[in-house]
């Protein structure tokens, strides 16, 4: 079966990308392979492989011959047909990864581009002793864990338990940074709608890889909270505020640690031609030289960058030899309401460490995990997953944009954070190296050369939607799914974000513009189609599966807050219902999704909570 996988590939890929050489195929087809053996949700994989098997047979010439494959898969990406949609679309996003990435680091396409090319670098793990109990341990060090670990260490014995490794210092490649800085390979999607699901590892959390974007919770928000968990003025509070007050302090967040960058400019000039204001975005760096030049997000850890591991567990805060990387939580041990133990692997070796209380600042995909394998059960746990979908918009200019390089978003606008009852969508700059680039934006109906040599032309933008739709997990072992589907409500107001940045890109001169749908929209000025008829194609795009491509960076809410267990997971305090010395500090406890990029939420919520343990 695997060799007539191997012809299908072949098949496929060489008639979608034309151009590549005999290398560059076998290079692409080692990374799809590594997709096929690692992709999380194996149900998607047995699909792909059936249609591949199918596809290898010398009678499918008679129906789709090799120059109409192209036509063949745009054909499967538009049907009526939810499961053809997927085929299509997973196909095309699958192939554009794999010539974005690869296992020496180098992607085919990396050739053909003016793009920075860096090999892949080691990793020297950090050997760690686990000890036989820990007054405190800190499951997670990103947002929550780190100010949690600071907060608490001052009254006891605090160990951080991280199952990633410390960063290298290096300008890594987008390969290796994403297989060792981002859960599953950054590859998992949800089922239902299908959202790639993009989760930092490793010391520091995603504070150590995101793009620094620190915006504080929007008062209306906090209220909702409030609203949400039958409070007044708890949220939304001089005491929260405080905490957030602290959190920006420490972190030295502030406008000035920004610039436009190249890449954003002419997103700039559109917003405000399209009567739209435009921000710039606080960052928590120690400066405004923005000196990371799109390549923090792949692990170099920038010195720059205000990482939770920099500023809440430093060396000079914090004892290292407490910080137990690559570390695997497998389960807590719980008898009569608390935990007593939290069983530990290293190294492939078991431990069991005796724990006076547990702090789970794992992430809102990886904390309900935890508790569901220690047999802990609330019906909230696990279910009200927020992610903040976020689709994205690409115009091409006559001046050159680098969309990789400079701070990695310098622009938002938050006119319509609140464009209907408290929900709405942020728009914002989107650093595009070729692995978002390519699998989100491919475009297999032009010239390979021509499309592929104006890659430095383009820039982009997102669509961040502050969501009303929820998921849920959907299976535990060995990997835990997640279901998502989109709901009326916030596929309006995506559809709404997105024509504004058709729009802002039009208005701002592109000669072309995509939209991340499925098959990819692409309008051209030369073209005989008008902007206005372009954009009224957006807007007749179906809610349904598969018609828009989705990624997510922020995912909330999966273990919520709220003071009764039969509404939320944890109490007020932060607190697991039904176990004493249990208690939840990262995104899982939000009420609602922040509506902003998270980081500045979660750490005031963990200062706020953790504050009072």
């Amino acid at each position: 079966m695997d060799k007539r996988i191997s012809k299908s590939f072949k098949v496929v890929f060489t008639n979608l990308y034309p151009n590549f050489n005999e290398d560059e195929v076998k290079n692409s087809e080692k990374y799809f392979n590594f997709i096929i053996e690692n992709f999380p949700d194996r149900s998607e994989i047995i699909q792909l492989r059936i249609f591949f098997y199918l596809f290898s047979f010398g009678i499918r010439k008679f129906f789709i011959k090799d120059s109409k494959i192209p036509e063949f898969i745009k054909n499967l990406q538009s049907s009526n047909l939810s499961l053809l949609r997927k085929l299509g679309s997973g196909i095309t996003a699958l192939f554009g990864l794999s010539t974005a990435r690869s296992l020496d680091g180098e992607g085919s396409v990396y050739k053909y581009l003016d793009y920075p090319v860096h090999k892949n670098t080691k990793i020297e793990k950090k050997a760690v002793s686990i000890p036989k109990s820990i007054e405190v341990a800190v499951i997670g060090s990103g947002s929550g864990g780190g100010v949690a670990a600071n907060i608490l260490n001052e009254k006891y014995e605090v160990g951080i338990f991280e199952k990633g490794s410390y960063g290298n210092g290096e300008i890594n490649n987008e390969t290796f940074g994403y297989h060792n800085f981002y859960d599953t390979n950054g590859i998992q999607q949800t089922r239902g709608y299908k959202v790639l699901l993009l989760a930092g590892k490793g010391i520091g959390g995603g504070t150590s890889i995101n793009w620094t974007t620190s915006l504080r919770t929007p008062d209306k928000i906090l209220s909702e909270w409030d609203t949400l968990t039958g409070q007044d003025n708890y949220f939304n509070s001089n005491e929260f505020k405080s905490s957030m007050d602290y959190v920006c302090s420490e972190l030295n967040v502030d406008i000035a640690n920004n610039k436009i960058p190249q890449k954003e400019v002419k997103l700039a000039e559109g917003l405000e031609l399209n009567n739209l204001n435009y921000k710039i975005i606080p960052r928590n760096t120690i400066n405004d030289e923005c000196t990371e030049s799109g390549f923090s997000t792949f692990g170099r850890y920038d010195e720059s960058i205000n990482s939770s591991n920099k500023v809440w567990f430093s060396e000079d805060k914090f004892n290292l030899e407490n910080i137990f990387n690559d570390t695997n939580i497998k389960s807590l041990v719980i008898s009569n309401g608390k935990a007593t133990h939290i069983n530990v692997e290293n190294s492939g070796i078991l431990h069991k460490v005796k724990v006076d209380k547990v702090i789970l600042a794992a992430g809102a995909l990886n904390t309900p995990k935890i508790l569901l394998d220690s047999g802990y059960k609330n019906k909230h746990l696990g279910q009200n997953l927020k992610l903040h979908p976020v689709s994205g918009v690409a115009g091409k200019f006559s001046e050159e944009q680098k969309p990789w390089a400079g701070s990695m978003q310098g622009i938002y606008s938050d006119d319509n954070l609140f464009l209907k009852d408290n929900y709405g969508y942020l728009l914002e700059g989107l650093p595009m190296h070729p692995s978002l680039f390519f699998p989100f934006f491919p475009n297999n109906q032009d010239e390979f050369d021509d499309f592929i040599e104006s890659y430095n032309y383009w820039s982009g933008g997102i669509v961040l939607t502050s969501d009303t739709s929820s998921g849920s997990i959907i299976n535990k072992n060995p990997q835990h799914l997640w279901d998502y589907n989109l709901n009326d409500t916030d596929h309006s107001n995506l559809l709404h974000g997105i024509e504004n940045l058709v729009r802002a890109n039009y208005l701002a001169g592109a000669e072309e513009i995509m939209v991340a749908a499925s098959p990819t929209m692409h309008w051209k000025k030369s073209s005989s189609v008008n902007i206005e008829e372009f954009i009224n194609n957006i807007k007749a795009i179906k809610n349904e599966p598969f018609r828009i491509l989705l990624g997510s960076a922020h995912q909330m809410g999966t273990a919520r807050i709220n003071p009764s267990p039969d509404h939320g997971v944890v109490d007020l305090d932060g607190k697991v219902h039904g176990l004493e010395n249990v208690y939840i500090v990262d995104a899982s406890n939000f009420p609602r999704c922040s509506g902003v990029n998270p980081m500045i939420s979660i750490q005031s919520m963990s200062h706020f909570l953790t504050s009072k343990i």
